[in-house]
């Protein structure tokens, strides 16, 4: 008898300790509080050295970003790239101030219902100060109509808690390498160039000089609106493809170039070279890439005749 009374009361104290809990967690939700963890990330953004992620449906491809002499840059398929530092900073702040806005889920047979699977989800892992990391695996990406906001499902490795956070995190990691890549050809303010001087086979060669507020093409006056046009497209001019398997030794004899000159602005060359597949751009503000010419029309936006910039007879 004293076995099973001692046995009733270690299923009392049990019954008493289970209603306390749920009761303190009652209160704390009814006083808005918490109860899961406030923060994904652990530490600051300028503590993120390195980023590594494996996009869904290929774990094995690696995909790395990290921090080089203060500069973002990616590593994939045994590769080096020049990152976009925008994109970069960008990323590294949305994981910095990630924050749960709802618990989902705390059971593992629940992972597959948010794509949160070691299978199905995106591999993520932050590295931060004295060799600590964090590892998240994202899953599927979602939109609440009414509140128009989106929403990203995630765990933190080795945890069963599947939290939902707003914003496209599951998007940002769903890019390929390109994606991420740096595609700046040149980018400044238009109003601080004050020559540009274009480099073309034969006698085509040509210099356009901004001389008392006025711009003069090998002396003449030009069109004003097709200048200002092609100044402003100039002045943050990107590249849409990428040609990797271009021969760099091949990189000696352009067959176009524009050098542009300025206030408060470094000489920026651009070139472009003839190869089988066509032309292929490559700027001195992006040194290690180089760019397919025909896509989107990158060389004819560029390499512009002399007459497109005089008035019209």
């Amino acid at each position: 008898m004293s076995r099973k009374k001692s046995n009733r009361t270690l299923i009392i104290i049990f019954v008493l300790l289970l209603a306390v809990f749920a009761v303190n967690q009652l209160v704390k939700m009814s006083r808005g509080e918490r109860s899961f963890r406030d923060d994904i990330i652990e530490y600051q953004a300028s503590d993120i050295s390195r980023i590594t992620f494996y996009p869904k449906g290929a774990p094995a491809q690696e995909v790395e970003l990290y921090k080089e002499d203060s500069l973002w840059k990616l590593k994939a398929g045994g590769k080096e790239y020049s990152a976009d530092q925008e994109m970069a900073n960008g990323i590294v702040e949305e994981l910095a101030f990630i924050t749960p806005d709802r618990l989902v889920a705390n059971k593992k047979d629940l992972w597959k219902d948010y794509d949160v699977t070691d299978s199905a989800g995106t591999r993520v892992v932050v590295f931060g100060p004295k060799k600590s990391k964090t590892e998240l695996v994202l899953g599927r990406f979602s939109y609440n109509q009414a509140t128009r906001k989106p929403s990203t499902y995630l765990r933190v490795d080795k945890e069963n808690d599947v939290f939902a956070v707003e914003g496209y995190l599951a998007m940002t990691f769903s890019r390929d390498i390109n994606g991420l890549r740096n595609k700046t050809i040149f980018k400044g303010n238009p109003n601080d160039i004050t020559k540009i001087t274009f480099t073309y086979p034969a006698d085509s060669s040509f210099t356009l000089v901004k001389e008392n507020n006025q711009w003069l093409c090998n002396g003449q006056p030009v069109d004003s609106a097709r200048t200002s046009n092609y100044l402003t497209n100039l002045t943050y001019l990107t590249g849409n493809g990428f040609r990797d398997d271009f021969n760099t030794a091949n990189a000696t004899n352009p067959v176009y170039g524009i050098q542009i000159e300025g206030i408060n602005l470094l000489p920026v060359g651009i070139k472009a070279y003839s190869d089988i597949s066509g032309l292929v751009i490559n700027s001195t503000e992006n040194k290690s890439t180089y760019f397919d010419g025909m896509a989107g029309d990158l060389s004819k936006r560029v390499f512009l005749p002399r007459s497109s910039f005089l008035p019209k007879q």
